[in-house]
Formats: structure tokens, C-alpha cells, sequence
């Protein structure tokens, strides 16, 4: 097994690093024209207008750089004596308002352009996003079955990386451009006033771009592995929120926190290293921007000084250069943010691409399209293995026919290949071997939308959308003109009458996210009556009826047949009750056809294999002999009140249909049960530990929410109250001690008391009750949709102090630091060049004073160097600190709200998880990048004003004059930029919704042919996006332009002001220039700032985002209760009401007041939507009833204390649930099985694993898997068949030895003898604890008796085999008691729990037909 194992391991990592491989290949074969791999010949237009309008601004700064030089040639000539003061400020002023018309046009350039690269960018982004939702609808199943991380978590990924390429080919793009633009025409200026002063200065630029390429290799290496780590952090966030009920319910908070913990640190030690890399990358160009002139200040007063180039050529050279380097420097961080759009537009691309004829077969191969399908169905030596287990065989060499116009039934075990047969008729995947056809024809020849336009499929698990009632009725019929009258008739199909009748808006009434206010069976009967109104001549039920209650079911079963009378009709199925004597019938085992033919003639063999699966007792039917008198209108009444229809005259019931063998699933609690069946012992996992996790934990809860106790303490505590933990014999397989989990105690006077309630509401309450309603939904109906709250950048950042430690906090200190070094670093520069053109026209040691100045500017660099890198690094690697603690406070946050919470759509998985991956990462620039830009400009400015003000102080004031005015442009600009961001992060979050309901549910989507309907739905929200998109690039463009030319038109003024006080002889040409350029070099920088703007504002919406998840308010009713719990005994429920708060207008449980003793096993049953299910999730303080107050009488209690003062965690330590739906989640199977508990506790022990999984009837399976307990399954794992999931989440339950088990619905997805296994685990505690009553064990046996606590049983279900198991049964009916008792007692009565076992005798009836 070992061996296998490793051999398993290796070929998934083989297959890992070969995609790995073909995208890294992928990936350098497109290069930098992966950016621009979305654009069609319709986007060229709009980035032809952006590129022209980009080159024009980029010219328009050379030109400057031009007239600056001229301006500066007056000032020289003026100081050397050979101009008058009027001549000069005349040619000053000439050359002001050129420079002023250059200004206008730079504005005007600039925002055409960003106009245009920010509709490109959109326009690129609604390619992608169709592209993509294109290709993954024709993705075949395989591909989706195989994600390691699984599609959940695989949706944001793509979400982001789109995200990435749209801010990367908007205004970086265009900024890039202009940068480049900017250095090939200033270097073109500056050859052509010296070209060997450029040749000089540049000279070292080639080393520049060596080691940038070489930082940018190990920067894409670190950025893959990052996002390889924030994709598997995805994959936990959608799970843990997809199945929050499941994680509360089982204490799982804690665990998921821990391993969220653990992976984003992971993920943050990989940005820190690309923050080193990025800070490197940014010092190093720092350096050498300055470093530069150090040979050129040289050389250019050497040509001065030789009379080769007169200072105004030198000047304009100087100039030229620097913003020449400038447009490099400026491209750098472009360039970074370019890289990433690449990278995330090569992995789209590369998604694309891998896209082989192969790959989309099943979605495109056939073209045949005939004009009927009657249905005729044929098998052929079929084998087929699923992709995500290839080593396991689902179906070997299976034959079989299936007559057209036929029912046929298909029956086996779990994991028998029944739900296989399905998946392959809708080409789901393809057999490995053998045909399948349809009509004779081979169905890969077939068109795959005609073959499931013919065939629909409805498996056990129904997926509702985000659709009103009528809509997610009707999205299975082809057309869009469907009558009311077929939705009737429909809905009566499916009796869904009264439930759509007491919905708010009725048919309009909106299902909201996966349909979670509405019960199991009430999505069965929504699925179901998708399926009659699409009425295609092949149905397929695949266990869809196994969430209703017996008389809804043998209702819709009674009505399916008459609906399919001559069309072919596949039922797979458990239940054999319901299958007529002359049904054909499929025996399925281990991937086989063991048996086929008619039930009379299987039925008949002696050792038929059929017959296993009635070969359980059957009840007692002594006291259920049927009275002449008709009962059709008791039951009727029953139902008709039930549902809300008026009763229809009785008839008979039909004796002969309902044969007496059909009684056999009733079991009798006096008769034994199967034996349980030998189990292969496993040697190895009897020894090894199955469990090893970390101890550690992450920051603790708050006092009173899960998880905070001192675990050992309470484990001590918990582990004392039992009798004996969970134990098996030498080898883990054995189950023959598994009896002795904890037996039930059976006393006298020990059933469930029943405490009399009013029959109904009288009518004042009723009427105010209503009024009430009324008025919150109208209160309800005029609040707006909840928007997230943009908060104040300054909020945001104060945010990052409190939540780092000390090492970040003094890396922020050392960062501000190095920012003020860098800030001061520019005003000096502008001080040493400005004192080095002075020495242009003054006498003296021109030569030795330029060699001094030079050499201060290589001490200025390499400080500035040094200070760049600092602040970048530090920065960023606190912000990354500060970003994995806020992200680690909002999951904490999240995983601490009441279930409603999740119920609302701004709560739905796809925004939470995109707010905890997309957002946190861009939140992060806001602390990491743009606050050291803002430190340094403020100290900037501080520094520059200063220094300017001692040499010329009216310059200076003039300067600070045009401050207000472009502090007032920056903030109008912020303002707009800042208002669109948010609403385009909307549009872009509704893109994700509907991407997310697609490719989440494709398998829903493709079997209903519904790809075109959600691909016109994201259509629709695409392009949504774009046109609030081009909205934000008009409204912000316009004033992007005035932002970037302000301080141009600034510099002509101060340049005219200079020439006057020149001319005036107040100032010296040296003190203008030596202001001048301090002032405008540091208001240039202030002016890179407003490039950032939009960035920044997406990082402070973001940020926005992820602070409101990590301040969700900790008032939740879990949070409220103190009294732990450490024995949970008598339950008790009085005058208990309950409304879920997203339905406020629908109360579920109207005055239920009922209690179950402590060791009893209780039956709660009733009809689809009674609320019995609801019950399990107040018992687990999933949600809290309508009487909130602790000060008032408790409606629910649990060993005589109120559930709302008990500690939620050592209340839900002692329950344990099982669910209808099994969850698994992404781990191993033993992971699995113990999820939640405390490493350190004895129940995580492998032996007590084994046992919980050999009573939960699937330790055989678990052996015959290669990897047996440490198999991977849940999101990206191996994949199980629904009863096989079942068992697992059986054997979570069972593990915990729990003082209260809930087993909702349990057995509905498992077959008859895993069931029985199920059956047999609690009917044996029962038995044995029968026996320890009356005495009858060893006398240890009663000593230990004595001493235990015991387990309280609680079924809820539908099924009459569970029933019978129960010592006491309460039956639900609209939310209120109508009948309780032992179920002995009750059947015998003519009650409504008597009528409900004999509702097989009703047929059209019950389904209000008339």
C-alpha cells in the first residue's frame, strides 16, 4: 500500500509540474504580447486615439525642456553682462507663453489619453471576461473535476487576474508609453543640442537594464509561487463560507482560522521577498538617475568652459536628459504593474490555449440532430473511470437496454456507478471503453444540445439560482413564452401550491443565493417541477425524491408515472418500495450489472441479489390492519390543511397496488438486524497516527465565542463524564465493540413530555402579528441596498500601528526616516545643479568647483539609493504584516456572525472571498507603496519651501499662492476618481456573482442547456461593468489632464515672475534659479503623485472593503451565552417561534412546545417545510428564536438552562449533526472524520477513527482506497459518490461520542444495506442499553451504567425504517405539534402520523389535482 501510495503521490505531482511547465512555456512564448492577447480590430480605434494622444503629451515635455534651457539662456547672458534687463524680460515673457501653450496642450493631451487608456483598459477587460466565460463552457467536466484547488476558489483567481490585466493596459499603460515617448524624445533633444554631453550621461544606462532584467526574473518566479499560495487560501476561504453551518456546527472555526493562518503566512513570506526584489529594483534606478549627471556636470562645464557648447545648449542638454531619465525612472513602476497584467494575461491566454480538440469533445463533437428521440437506450460493455480517480473503476464493462417508453429502475449501493450512468447519457465525460447510444445512434455522434435538450437529469442535490420562483421554474424550457397556466400545473405537479402561496411576492418572490431559506425537499420539488414543465422524452431521477416525506413522495412517484406513461423514465434509487412487479429492474454492485429483469422474477429467485435489498424485517402489520371505514377524507384533510387545498371527495385506497411487500422497509424494533458484515483489517492504520496537525493556535476568540476555553482543561472535564471512549479491538476495521459508543438508557416515564399548546392563533394576534409584518417590510422595502462605507485614507492607515508588532512598528519608523531622507534628497540635488550652472557664467575655478559639485551629487545618490530602498522595502513589509493581520481579524470576524449573515447577497461566497484575496492585496499598496510617495512629498514640499524661502522669498510666496489652486484641482480629482472607483468595484463584483452561479453549478447549467441564458446574464453584467467603466474615464479624465499640466502653468508663471525680479535687479539670475529649480523639481514630484491617484483610490476602496469585514460587530447571539456545558441532558422547547430574518413575513415554527428526555431516541417528522430540519439548527444555536431576551422565560432549554445563556462552544461540543447534504472538506478522510476536534484529544486517535468509520458502514471502502484514511477528498481531492460522503460525515458524527445526535434526514442518499448499517449502529445502543436497564448485562456492565451519561438520539426524517427505531415520535406540521406519542401507539391511532404511513393509498388527491 505504501508503495501505491508514493506511486499515486508522484504521478499527481508529475501531472502538477508538467501544466505547471506548458503555462510557464506558454507564458514566455507570448511575451509582452500577451497584454494586448484580448484586443480585437474594434478596440484598435480607441487605442490608436490613446497612443497618438499619449505621444503628443510625452512631446510636449521634450519642447519644454527646450524652452526651459532658452528661458535659462536669458538669465546667463543677463548675468554675463551681454543682455539688457528689458531684452531679457521681453524674450522671458515671449518664451512664458510658449511654455504656457504647451501647458494647455499637455492638458488636453493627457486627458484624451487617459480618457482613452481607461475605455481600453475596460473594453480589454469585457474581452477577457467573455473570452474566458466562453471557454470554460465548453470545458469538459474532466477539466472541472480535476482542479486542485477546486472551481470555487479557481473563479476569484481568474476574477483577480483580469483584474490585473484591466489595470494594467489602462493608465499604466498609456503612463508607460508616455514615459518612453517622454525618453526617446528628450534623448532626442539632448543629441541634438550635445550629442556627446547625452553620449556621456547616459552612459551607464545599459548596466541599468541588466540588472532590472535580472531582479525581474527572480521577482515573476516569487509573484507565481505567491499566487499558487493565495489560490489554495481561496480554495479554504469558499469552503469555509460555502459550508459555514457545518463549520459552526462542528466547532471548526477555530481549525479553519488556524489553517487560514498558517497558509496566507505562507503567502506573505513570498510577497516579502518580492517587496525586497521590488525595493531593489526601485533604489537601484534611484541611484543611477542621479549618479548619471555625476560625469555629465563634469563634462558639460568642461564644453563651457572650451567654448564647444554655450550654457544654454549645456542647460538644455542637462534638461533634456533628466527628464529623459525621468521617463525611464517613470516607467520603472509601470513597468512592475505592467509585468503582473502580463503575467495574469499570459495565465488567461494560457487558459485558452490549453484548450485541445480533445479537451472540449464532449462539448463540441456530433453534429447529428434527429427530428424525434423515442427514447430507446442501449449500453454496450461500458467502462469508465472518473478523471479525478482514474485508478478506481466506476463502471466495468456494464450492458444494458433500456426500452423506450419504459420505466426502468436502477438500484445498487453507494458508489455502485447508479449516479455514473447518468452523468455519461448527458456526455458528462466519455467512456474509457465501450458505446453508448440513443435511438441506435452513438451518442458521441449526436449534437450535444439536442442530446440534453432530450434528457433531464435531476440528481439528489438541487441547485436553485439566483432567479425569482417563476424564472428558476422555467429556466429548463426552451422558449421564453411559458403559459401560466403550465407553470400551475407544474407547480401542483410538485406540490409547491402553499409554499409559493405563503411566500411574500408569490412566483416573483426571489430565491436568493443557492435557494438557502427554502428546506431540502422543498428544492427537490422546485427541481422536479423544472423537470415536468421541460417534459423531454428521456428523464432521468437520480434520488431526487429522497429529501420528501413517504406520502409526498409516493404522491409525486404515482404522479411521475401517469406524466411518463410512454416516455422513457429512469428512476436510480434506494427505495424499492416503490417499484411495481412488473418494473424492470438493474441491480448494480462494485461497478457491475449483478442482476436485471422484471421484480416478480427477481423477487422470486432464492439468492437473488435483489432480494439483499429487502432482506431487512418488516414491521409488525398486526396493528395496521385497515378499517372498511374510507379514510381518504381524513387524509385528505390532513394534507389539504397541510398545503392549503380544500378537500376532494374520498376514494378508495388501492390495496392491490401497494402489495404487502412493500411494507418490508418498516422495521420492528422487537426483531434483530443484519449482522454487520466482516471488515478487512488494516495493519497500518492501526498504527499510525491518522491526525498529525499543528498545535499552534492563531490569536485567540473573544471570551465567549467558540473556542476560547482552555481546551486540555475541558477536554479533562468532558473526557471524566464519559462511561468509555469510542474503542475497537487489535485491528481498527473491527466493529464489534462499536456498540458501545454509548448506549441509550431506556426508564419508565422517560418519553418525551408533551406539553399542550393552543390549537391556533387567535384572530387580534394574528391581525397585529401581520400589521408588524407589514410595517418592517415596508421599512424594509425603503432603506437602500447596503453600500460599503469609503473611509478616509487617514482611517485607513491608522488602522496599521495597532494590529503589527513591534519589529513592523520600528520598520515603520526607520521607513519615515528613510522617506525624509529621500525626500531631502531632491531639494539638495536641485541646490548642487543649480549651483553648478552658475558656475557657467561666473569667473573663477569653474573646472575644480564642477568636479566638487559632481562629487556631492554621487553622495546625494547613493544616500537617495539607500533611503529608496529602505522606505519601499519596510513599507511594504509592514504593510504586508498589516494586510495578513486585517485578513486574519475579518475571517475571525466573519467565522464569529450568526448564520443569517451569510444569507444576504452582500455576503454571498464569490464577495467575501474576492474582499479576503482580490481586495486584501490591493488594499495592501495603500500603506506598502503610496505612503511613503505621500511622506516624501510632504517632506518635500516642507524642505523645498523652506530652502527656497532663504534665498528668494517672493518666488516662494508666489509659488505657495498656486498651492490652494493645486491642492483644489488634486482633491476634485481625488473626489471624482475615488466616487467611480467604488461604483466600478461594484459592477465588477456583480460580474463575479453571476460568473460564480455559472461555473459553480455547471453541471446544472449544461443539463438544463442553459449556457446561453447565463452567458446573455453575464453578458448583461459585463456590460454593465464597461459602461460604468467609460462613465469613470470621462468624468475622471477630465480633470486628469489639469492635475498633470498644473504644475507647467506653474512653472511659467514663477519663470515670468523670476524675469521680472531679475529685470528689477532685486534678485541675481543665480538666486532665481537656485529657487526655481528646488521648487519646481519638488512640485514635480507632487505632481508624479496625481498619477497614482486612481490606484490609490482603488487601494482605499479596498481597503474600505476589508475593514468592514475585519470591524463585522461581535453581537451575535453565539457570542452571548457564559454557562458552559458539559453534559447536555433533557431538551426542552416551550411556546418556541422562530422566522428566518431574510423571510421576516414567513414564520416557520409557530408555538412548538414539546421535550425529549435525556437518552431517549426521539423521530421528529412531518412534510417537506414543517420545520423539523429548523429545530437541528436552533438546538445548535445556529440561529436564535424570536424571544431574544435573556430576562424573559426560555422557549428552549437544554438541561434546564437557556440555550441563548449556554457557551456555544461546549454546547456544540456535546451535539453532533448529519446532515442531508454531506460535506467534505479539503483534507484527508481522517481529517475528515475528526474535523474540529482538539489535536490533542484522545478521539482523534486512529483506533477511534476506524471504529466511527466501521460503524458508519464505510471502513471497507476507505481500506480500498490507495492511500486508505490519508486520501485527499473535498475541493481538488478524490471524488465520492453522495452516500459514500454520506457515511464519512456519518462516521464525523459518530467519532465525537456526543451526549446529542441529530441525524437530519441521514439516510436518504445511502442504499438499503449501508442504510441498515446506519440503522443497526443506533438500534444496537438501543438494545444494549435495554439490557443495561433491566439488568440483564454482567455486573460491570450495570456498575458502568451506573456512572454514564446518555446519548440522546434525535431522527429527523422522512423514512418509516427510522421511525420505527425511535422510542417516541413528534409529528410537525406547518411549523406547529399536531401529534406525538410512541410510534406503536401512533399508528395504531387514526391520527395524522397514521395517516401520514398510509398516505400510499392517496394519489391524485394528495397532490391537490383535481
Amino acid at each position: 500500500m505504501a508503495t501505491s501510495s508514493a506511486s499515486n503521490r508522484t504521478d499527481e505531482q508529475e501531472k502538477m509540474s508538467t501544466e505547471e511547465d506548458e503555462e510557464q512555456e506558454i507564458i514566455q512564448q507570448l511575451g509582452w504580447k500577451a497584454l494586448f492577447g484580448f484586443t480585437t480590430t474594434a478596440h484598435l480605434p480607441t487605442l490608436s486615439v490613446g497612443l497618438v494622444a499619449a505621444l503628443v503629451a510625452a512631446l510636449t515635455l521634450p519642447a519644454i525642456a527646450v524652452v526651459y534651457g532658452l528661458i535659462f539662456r536669458q538669465f546667463a547672458d543677463f548675468g554675463a553682462g551681454t543682455i539688457s534687463a528689458a531684452v531679457m524680460l521681453q524674450n522671458s515673457s515671449r518664451y512664458c507663453l510658449y511654455l504656457t501653450a504647451f501647458a494647455a496642450l499637455n492638458w488636453l493631451a493627457n486627458s484624451i489619453y487617459f480618457i482613452t487608456f481607461l475605455t481600453f483598459g475596460e473594453l480589454q477587460a469585457r474581452s477577457a471576461r467573455n473570452r474566458i466565460f466562453n471557454t470554460l463552457l465548453w470545458k469538459n467536466m474532466a477539466w472541472y473535476d480535476t482542479r486542485e484547488t477546486g472551481v470555487a476558489a479557481f473563479l476569484p483567481a481568474v476574477q483577480m487576474q483580469i483584474r490585473d490585466l484591466q489595470m494594467s493596459v489602462s493608465q499604466p499603460l498609456g503612463e508607460a508609453v508616455q514615459c518612453f515617448i517622454q525618453a526617446i524624445g528628450s534623448l532626442g533633444v539632448a543629441f541634438y543640442f550635445s550629442w556627446n554631453l547625452t553620449l556621456v550621461t547616459i552612459a551607464s544606462v545599459p548596466l541599468v537594464y541588466v540588472v532590472m532584467a535580472y531582479l525581474s526574473g527572480l521577482l515573476s518566479k516569487s509573484a507565481h509561487e505567491q499566487s499558487n499560495k493565495l489560490q489554495q487560501a481561496l480554495k479554504y476561504i469558499t469552503n469555509v463560507i460555502h459550508n459555514i453551518e457545518q463549520v459552526k456546527s462542528f466547532n471548526g472555526e477555530r481549525f479553519e482560522l488556524q489553517r487560514y493562518t498558517n497558509i496566507i503566512a505562507r503567502a506573505g513570506g513570498l510577497y516579502n521577498r518580492q517587496a525586497s526584489l521590488r525595493s531593489g529594483q526601485l533604489g537601484f534606478m534611484q541611484f543611477i538617475t542621479l549618479s548619471i549627471f555625476v560625469q555629465g556636470f563634469w563634462y558639460g562645464s568642461h564644453l563651457v568652459q572650451t567654448g564647444d557648447r554655450n550654457a544654454g545648449q549645456v542647460v538644455t542638454t542637462f534638461w533634456a536628459a533628466l527628464m529623459a531619465v525621468q521617463g525611464i525612472t517613470g516607467f520603472l513602476p509601470q513597468f512592475i504593474v505592467l509585468q503582473k497584467g502580463r503575467v495574469a494575461a499570459a495565465r488567461l491566454r494560457a487558459l485558452v490555449t490549453q484548450i485541445s480538440r480533445t479537451d472540449t469533445n464532449n462539448e463540441t463533437g456530433g453534429q447529428q440532430r434527429p427530428e424525434r428521440c423515442a427514447g430507446d437506450i442501449e449500453f454496450r460493455e461500458v467502462s469508465f473511470s472518473y478523471p479525478s480517480q482514474p485508478d478506481q473503476t466506476a463502471l466495468r464493462d456494464i450492458s444494458m437496454s433500456i426500452a423506450a417508453g419504459q420505466t426502468t429502475f436502477v438500484i445498487g449501493r453507494s458508489g455502485s456507478g447508479k449516479s455514473t450512468l447518468g452523468q455519461l447519457l448527458v456526455r458528462f465525460y466519455q467512456p474509457s471503453s465501450g458505446a453508448i447510444r440513443l435511438d441506435d445512434v452513438p451518442l458521441e455522434q449526436l449534437d450535444v444540445r439536442w442530446l440534453r435538450e432530450q434528457i433531464t437529469l435531476v440528481e439528489q442535490h438541487s441547485v436553485l439560482f439566483n432567479e425569482t420562483i417563476r424564472r428558476n421554474i422555467t429556466l429548463g424550457k426552451k422558449g421564453d413564452n411559458v403559459s401560466l397556466l403550465a407553470i400551475q400545473e407544474a407547480v401542483e405537479f410538485a406540490i409547491l401550491q402553499q409554499m409559493i402561496r405563503d411566500l411574500p411576492n408569490g412566483f416573483d418572490t426571489q430565491m436568493g443565493l443557492k435557494g438557502s431559506s427554502l428546506s431540502g425537499g422543498q428544492k427537490q420539488r422546485m427541481a422536479l417541477a423544472r423537470a415536468r414543465l421541460r417534459n423531454t422524452p428521456v428523464l432521468i431521477l437520480d434520488e431526487s425524491t429522497s429529501a420528501l416525506d413517504y406520502i409526498t413522495r409516493v404522491a409525486i412517484l404515482d404522479a411521475i408515472r401517469a406524466w411518463r406513461k410512454g416516455k422513457t423514465t429512469i428512476i436510480i434509487t434506494h427505495d424499492t418500495s416503490q417499484i411495481l412487479p412488473d418494473d424492470f429492474v438493474y441491480v448494480m454492485d462494485q461497478a457491475e450489472v449483478l442482476e436485471k429483469g422484471t421484480r416478480r422474477v427477481l423477487e422470486a429467485e432464492r439468492d437473488s441479489a435483489f432480494r439483499t435489498f429487502l432482506n431487512l424485517p418488516e414491521l409488525d402489520d398486526a396493528n395496521l390492519e385497515v378499517s372498511p371505514v374510507d379514510e381518504t377524507g381524513d387524509i385528505m384533510s390532513l394534507y389539504a390543511d397541510s398545503w392549503g387545498i380544500p378537500s376532494l371527495p374520498g376514494r378508495p385506497s388501492s390495496a392491490i397496488f401497494f402489495r404487502e411487500s412493500f411494507l418490508s422497509p418498516f422495521l420492528s424494533p422487537r426483531q434483530s438486524f443484519m449482522p454487520p458484515s466482516s471488515r478487512r483489517p488494516s495493519a497500518a492504520s492501526s498504527e499510525v497516527d491518522l491526525t498529525s496537525r499543528r498545535a499552534t493556535m492563531p490569536p485567540a476568540l473573544p471570551a465567549s465565542a467558540p473556542g476560547t476555553l482552555e481546551e486540555k482543561a475541558f477536554e479533562e472535564k468532558r473526557m471524566a463524564a464519559r462511561l468509555r471512549p469510542l474503542s475497537v479491538a487489535s485491528h481498527c476495521s473491527s466493529i464489534q465493540d462499536i456498540s458501545t459508543l454509548r448506549p441509550i438508557s431506556f426508564t419508565p416515564g422517560r418519553f418525551p413530555n408533551h406539553v399542550e399548546t393552543e390549537k391556533g392563533p387567535s384572530f387580534r394576534k394574528t391581525f397585529w402579528a401581520k400589521m408588524e409584518i407589514r410595517k418592517k417590510r415596508q421599512l424594509a422595502s425603503e432603506e437602500p441596498t447596503p453600500a460599503v462605507k469609503t473611509l478616509s485614507i487617514m482611517h485607513i492607515l491608522g488602522s496599521v500601528s495597532p494590529r503589527v508588532g513591534w519589529p513592523s512598528r520600528l520598520g515603520l519608523v526607520v521607513a519615515c526616516i528613510c522617506a525624509i531622507i529621500h525626500a531631502g534628497a531632491t531639494p539638495a540635488f536641485a541646490y548642487v545643479f543649480s549651483r553648478l550652472l552658475a558656475t557657467f557664467y561666473t569667473a573663477g575655478r569653474q573646472q575644480q568647483q564642477a568636479q566638487i559639485y559632481a562629487l556631492t551629487i554621487l553622495g546625494i545618490a547613493i544616500a537617495d539609493g539607500l533611503a529608496t530602498y529602505g522606505f519601499n522595502a519596510l513599507f511594504d513589509i509592514s504593510a504586508q504584516t498589516w494586510a495578513n493581520a486585517l485578513k486574519l481579524e475579518s475571517m475571525r470576524h466573519i467565522l464569529m456572525q450568526p448564520r443569517e449573515f451569510f444569507d444576504r447577497e452582500e455576503n454571498s461566497v464569490s464577495r467575501l472571498a474576492e474582499c479576503l484575496d482580490q481586495f486584501a492585496e490591493e488594499a495592501r499598496n495603500l500603506p506598502g507603496r503610496f505612503t511613503g510617495i505621500a511622506i516624501t512629498v510632504v517632506a518635500m514640499i516642507a524642505i523645498a519651501v523652506v530652502w527656497s524661502f532663504v534665498h528668494c522669498w517672493r518666488l516662494t510666496i508666489v509659488a505657495l499662492a498656486c498651492g490652494p489652486i493645486l491642492f483644489a484641482i488634486t482633491r476634485i480629482y481625488n473626489a471624482i476618481s475615488s466616487r467611480w472607483e467604488r461604483f466600478s468595484n461594484e459592477a465588477d463584483e456583480q460580474v463575479g456573482q453571476v460568473l460564480h452561479e455559472t461555473f459553480v453549478n455547471i453541471r446544472t447549467v449544461r443539463c438544463l442547456v442553459l449556457e446561453e441564458v447565463f452567458r446573455a446574464k453575464y453578458n448583461e453584467a459585463t456590460a454593465g461593468a464597461l459602461k460604468v467603466g467609460m462613465k469613470r474615464a470621462i468624468y475622471t479624465g477630465s480633470i486628469f489632464g489639469l492635475n498633470y499640466s498644473g504644475t507647467i502653468f506653474v512653472s511659467a508663471l514663477l519663470f515670468w515672475w523670476g524675469s521680472y525680479m531679475i529685470s528689477k535687479l532685486e534678485y541675481t539670475p543665480t538666486q532665481i534659479i537656485m529657487a526655481f529649480n528646488i521648487l519646481m523639481l519638488s512640485v514635480a514630484h507632487v505632481s508624479w503623485l496625481g498619477n497614482y491617484i486612481p490606484q490609490i483610490n482603488v487601494s482605499r476602496d479596498a481597503g474600505s472593503r476589508l475593514m468592514r469585514l475585519a470591524h463585522l460587530p461581535l453581537d451575535s447571539h453565539e457570542l452571548v451565552g457564559t454557562q458552559q456545558l458539559f453534559n447536555a441532558g433533557e431538551i426542552a422547547l416551550k411556546d418556541l417561534n422562530f422566522t428566518y430574518p431574510t423571510r421576516e413575513e414567513h414564520p416557520v415554527l409557530h408555538k412548538v412546545s414539546f421535550s425529549i428526555a435525556r437518552g431517549s431516541c426521539t423521530a421528529i417528522v412531518g412534510t417537506s417545510g414543517s420545520g423539523k430540519s429548523t429545530i437541528a439548527a436552533l438546538l445548535l444555536k445556529l440561529y436564535q428564536t424570536d424571544n431574544p431576551a435573556l430576562d424573559t422565560s426560555p422557549d428552549l432549554t437544554i438541561s434546564g438552562q437557556d440555550i441563548k445563556k449556554l457557551h456555544t462552544y461546549t454546547l456544540r461540543s456535546r451535539i453532533a449533526i448529519v446532515s442531508q447534504t454531506p460535506v467534505l472538506f479539503p483534507g484527508t478522510i481522517a481529517e475528515n472524520i475528526t474535523y474540529g476536534l482538539s489535536p490533542s484529544s484522545q478521539l482523534t486517535k486512529s483506533a477511534k477513527i476506524c471504529a466511527a468509520a466501521s460503524a458508519a458502514g464505510v471502513a471497507d471502502f476507505i481500506d480500498s482506497l490507495p492511500q486508505g484514511y490519508h486520501t485527499a477528498v473535498g475541493e481538488g481531492g478524490t471524488g465520492l459518490s453522495g452516500g459514500q460522503a454520506q457515511r464519512i460525515a456519518i462516521a464525523r458524527a459518530l467519532v465525537r461520542d456526543p451526549d446529542i445526535l441529530i441525524l437530519d434526514e441521514a439516510t436518504s442518499a445511502l442504499d438499503v444495506e449501508s442504510a441498515s448499517i446506519i440503522r443497526d449502529t443506533i438500534q444496537r445502543l438501543v438494545t444494549e442499553s435495554k439490557r443495561d436497564d433491566a439488568g440483564e448485562g454482567p455486573s460491570a456492565r450495570v456498575g458502568a451504567a451506573a456512572q454514564r451519561r446518555d446519548m440522546t438520539v434525535i431522527i429527523i426524517t422522512h423514512a418509516r425504517e427510522m421511525m420505527a427505531i425511535a422510542e417516541h415520535v413528534i409529528m410537525l406540521d406547518k411549523g406547529r405539534v399536531v401529534e406525538q406519542g410512541s410510534f406503536d401507539e401512533l399508528k395504531r391511532k387514526r391520527g395524522p402520523f397514521s395517516r401520514l404511513l398510509r398516505g400510499e393509498g392517496t394519489e391524485v388527491p394528495l397532490r391537490g389535482l383535481g
